[in-house]
């Protein structure tokens, strides 16, 4: 069971990498992110917890593509939260880290190449119906309008599924009170 220091980094992570842990992010990205766009850190405060982020294992890679690491296992925030990080920066390393670093891997499935695997980002049935709407309203395909929302929520960073969806539909000049009146 993780602690409540490595509950708070992992709802950190999740808000940072959008839930995605093969999401790519300079080390100046995400300290502006936090810094300046989310305002909850100084942008000192913000480059030193990207470091020891990194110290710690729990992002990977080199300054101009870090990513969570290999183990991670995202935890969703509530709304409205911020995150509470002791100022001692003494961060443990991920629970499923052994002493040497490394972690316990799961084989995950490309869904790029799994269409069928697709819908597994879409956990909740609102966001299906929601794409599925979407999807014949447009005249695309179900699966296009589920790629075209999983790439505009990557692109976006901390947005949920549902408003990646909704900014999809838009784009599309989809008449928007019908649609939300559907979510």
């Amino acid at each position: 069971m993780p602690s409540d220091l490595e509950s708070e980094i992992s709802q950190l992570l999740f808000v940072s990498f959008g839930g995605d842990p093969k999401a790519r992010i300079s080390n100046k990205d995400l300290a502006r992110m936090w810094s300046l766009e989310l305002q909850w850190f100084s942008p000192e405060d913000s480059l030193s917890l990207v470091a020891e982020l990194r110290n710690s294992g729990w992002i990977v890679g080199d300054d101009d593509s870090l990513s969570p690491f290999g183990g991670f296992e995202a935890e969703a925030p509530e709304m409205g939260w911020q995150p509470f990080l002791p100022r001692d920066l003494n961060l443990p390393k991920p629970s499923n880290v052994d002493s040497e670093g490394h972690f316990e891997e799961t084989e995950e499935p490309d869904l790029e190449k799994l269409p069928e695997k697709a819908y597994e980002q879409f956990r909740n049935e609102e966001s299906l119906e929601l794409a599925t709407l979407i999807s014949s309203l447009s005249g695309l395909e179900r699966e296009e309008v589920i790629r075209r929302a999983k790439r505009k929520k990557r692109a976006l960073g901390p947005v949920t599924l549902e408003m990646a969806l909704l900014l999809l539909a838009r784009e599309q000049n989809l008449e928007m009170e019908r649609i939300i009146g559907a979510d």
